[in-house]
């Protein structure tokens, strides 16, 4: 009983909180919101639009757009529209030069962040433009995007990082028995399969029922353009897109022809240093080190034995003598020699004093007792 009791008021608090409704999540997310200079427009001159809590980096199209903006683009004066960057903090701010929409007013200043998004919209009144009954919601008129292709091939400037040119080219049908009247032509282009920085598109005209029309839109990429671009848009209801790569191909082989030579001259460095390194000089066996140096010294007690009659041509005579077998002419420790000399150099013999150069030997002879 004691192993049940804690079992089933567990059981009991499960089944009371399946049985409590849910709560619904709060949105916390501010939606995006703008704000005017004004609200009295008059044709031809600018106006203040300002944006908060819109999507950080993004680009926002503003426009003046009749029937309350209904029909989307088709209502709006999209020659006239203004286009801002959103800053880091979801602001922005532009200035709009008033036109005349191609629908009657009631009009609103329409915001959008991308080409055929929804966006925020605020009541204006536009001077000289009469009112007009709102259109009835009627189903949108279908029109058919046939193709939407990007087209041109690399120049030599663009392969070296040169601003790429291409054409969009976009053909249109109205497949249904009505005309259509002239819908807007939207065209942008950005990266990683979003386009979002607009493009100049031309005016477009009207499509008679079951006709085709064919527009190409000139697009210029950035410098140093690299990897897919987007290119794509809105023709009045009907969105498009394509997509084309960019390589600056000669950039890329310019940059490894350059690594390789660089490491082509190091390596041609190194093995010239390594030619150029003196050879080590041999060491030679243990058994052979007291043998030679006997051989050395009893060539040196030679030497010394047939050099000058004097302790300074000795010492001269040794100098050049050990200067020459080791290749160091640094070598003038001229204490050290005269040691060297005082333990190597035979007894001198006696000469009979000669009293005609008794002043001149004297300074020699006073050496030589010094020497000894």
């Amino acid at each position: 009983m004691s192993r049940r009791v804690p079992t089933a008021a567990l059981a009991t608090v499960f089944l009371a909180g399946l049985a409590l409704p849910a709560t619904p999540a709060r949105a916390d997310t501010p939606q995006p919101s703008i704000g005017v200079g004004t609200t009295r427009l008059t044709p031809g001159r600018p106006v203040t639009v300002t944006g908060t809590d819109w999507p950080s980096g993004a680009t926002v199209q503003a426009e003046v757009c009749g029937a309350r903006a209904l029909r989307g683009s088709a209502d709006c004066d999209t020659l006239r529209a203004a286009v801002a960057l959103v800053a880091a903090d979801g602001t922005f701010r532009v200035a709009l030069v008033a036109g005349a929409p191609p629908s009657r007013c009631p009009c609103v200043i329409r915001v959008t962040a991308r080409p055929g998004a929804s966006g925020a919209q605020v009541d204006v009144d536009l001077d000289g433009q009469r009112e007009a009954a709102l259109p009835s919601l009627a189903p949108a008129p279908r029109v058919d995007v046939v193709r939407a292709h990007i087209s041109g091939s690399p120049g030599l400037a663009e392969l070296f990082g040169a601003s790429p040119h291409r054409t969009l080219t976009v053909t249109v049908r109205n497949p249904g028995t009505t005309a259509l009247g002239r819908a807007p032509l939207i065209v942008a282009w950005g990266t990683g399969g979003t386009a979002d920085i607009p493009v100049s598109a031309p005016l477009t005209t009207d499509l008679p029922a079951g006709a085709t029309r064919t527009y190409r839109v000139p697009v210029t990429l950035p410098v140093a353009a690299f990897g897919r671009y987007s290119v794509g848009g809105t023709y009045g209801p009907t969105k498009f897109s394509s997509a084309t790569d960019v390589y600056p191909w000669g950039l890329i082989t310019a940059a490894g022809l350059s690594a390789l030579l660089l490491v082509y001259a190091i390596g041609v460095a190194g093995r010239r240093r390594f030619r150029e390194r003196p050879a080590e000089a041999a060491v030679p066996p243990p058994d052979a080190v007291g043998t030679e140096t006997a051989v050395e010294l009893a060539g040196l007690r030679a030497f010394l034995a047939r050099a000058g009659n004097g302790d300074d041509d000795r010492m001269i005579a040794l100098h050049t003598l050990l200067r020459h077998a080791s290749g160091k002419p640094e070598l003038t420790d001229r204490q050290g020699l005269d040691d060297l000399v005082r333990l190597l150099a035979p007894p001198l013999p006696s000469r009979p004093r000669d009293t005609t150069s008794a002043e001149s030997d004297e300074p020699r002879n006073a050496r030589s007792q010094e020497v000894r």
